[in-house]
């Protein structure tokens, strides 16, 4: 069985995109290694990429989804210690669903952070302690519908918004007819300064803070030509890092991207999907009625598949080592660690984007691994 380095003082897991419809079991064995391997850590931390709710009203957007509040019992049992729902999907059967999401992972136990009922609350960071140290996180989406920001006095999830611009050549656009524009973003100043406000007011009473960030473009929806990451992900993550957080944990593109170093930090881009029971093979995502006809299966398919777990060792007060172990989703949309070819697949992609990002990183034993 996989386990954390546990010889440290405080090993922390991070994975990406949570997504469960039906309750996370021991019965299968692959499954069944990767909780024990979450259990195995001091603080194990997901994205909660969907409301556990009894509300029955969707939101009017291309992708809704929730999962039955009884199923909470056993994110706890597998593991997760924590968990972000400041997400694109966090208020898809309305406030009632993000609220009702919140009390039920208190009453199991699993900390939240992300979302609230006003804006103030949203920004609120759960603060957890493990090995003898204190761990602020924090939950902030810049994936967000229309009516999902929170604000002072209206529940929803943290925002940094992004503005874009669409720049068309019309000269290439002659030549390549149908082509994609080019798309630029940029972070709202407002919403920027006030997340780092936050972090770095709570800098000096905590170890280690971490940022849940949903943001990035997902997997076949952006043009190739312009990279996995949208303009604002960058300099949006350098600020987070300057105001004062450790880690920021990316996730919602659906697909590994690259890390990055700057200056103490370490900024994981994306962390990719980590269980989506409704990519299993008898459930498919399809456009809505009133939506343009949208290919889905870029969503499903293929890279979307894959994931990576995040392990951080805290030795001494100080980050010392990253590791990132190849997982990938059954036909079930479950994780299962991964070996050989496949997992190799998966760790040079990892390596590939993060030489792009400026990071040379190392595969190790079947391993990404950066020393800090």
């Amino acid at each position: 069985m996989r386990k954390p380095e546990v010889d440290g003082e405080l090993t922390l897991v991070f994975a990406g995109d949570l997504a469960p419809l039906r309750p996370l079991s021991d019965e299968r064995d692959g499954p069944r290694e990767v909780w024990e391997y979450l259990r195995s850590s001091d603080l194990a931390m997901v994205n909660l990429e969907l409301p556990l709710t009894s509300a029955d009203v969707p939101a009017d957007k291309a992708i809704t989804l929730r999962a039955d509040p009884a199923i909470a019992p056993s994110l706890r049992e597998a593991g997760v210690d924590a968990a972000t729902v400041a997400n694109n999907h966090a208020l898809d059967y309305g406030p009632d669903g993000l609220l009702e999401t919140l009390e039920v992972l208190e009453n199991v136990g699993v900390a939240a952070t992300g979302g609230g009922e006003t804006l103030q609350s949203a920004l609120r960071p759960a603060v957890l302690s493990a090995g003898g140290r204190t761990v602020a996180a924090f939950g902030l989406a810049s994936t967000l519908p229309p009516g999902y920001s929170a604000g002072p006095r209206r529940p929803g999830v943290a925002p940094v918004r992004a503005r874009s611009r669409f720049l068309v050549d019309s000269v290439t656009l002659d030549e390549q007819p149908g082509m994609s524009p080019w798309v630029e973003t940029e972070a709202v100043e407002e919403d920027v300064e006030r997340a780092c406000r936050r972090i770095s007011e709570i800098r000096s009473e905590v170890d280690l803070i971490v940022v849940q960030m949903h943001w990035g473009i997902p997997h076949g929806w952006c043009a190739a030509f312009q990279g996995p990451l949208a303009d604002y992900q960058r300099p949006l993550g350098h600020a987070l890092v300057e105001a004062g957080a450790d880690l920021i944990v990316g996730h919602h593109p659906h697909t590994v991207h690259g890390v990055e170093l700057y200056r103490r930090g370490l900024i994981a881009y994306s962390l990719g999907n980590f269980l989506f029971h409704s990519m299993g093979a008898a459930e498919k995502l399809e456009a809505a009625e009133n939506d343009p006809p949208y290919d889905l299966r870029s969503l499903q398919t293929g890279e979307a598949l894959e994931t990576v777990l995040m392990e951080v060792r805290m030795d001494g007060g100080r980050l010392r080592r990253v590791r990132f172990l190849p997982v990938a989703m059954d036909e079930q949309g479950e994780p299962g660690f991964l070996s050989g070819k496949d997992a190799r697949a998966v760790l040079d992609r990892l390596v590939e984007h993060s030489l792009r990002l400026g990071t040379s990183v190392e595969v190790e034993d079947g391993e990404v691994v950066v020393h800090l």
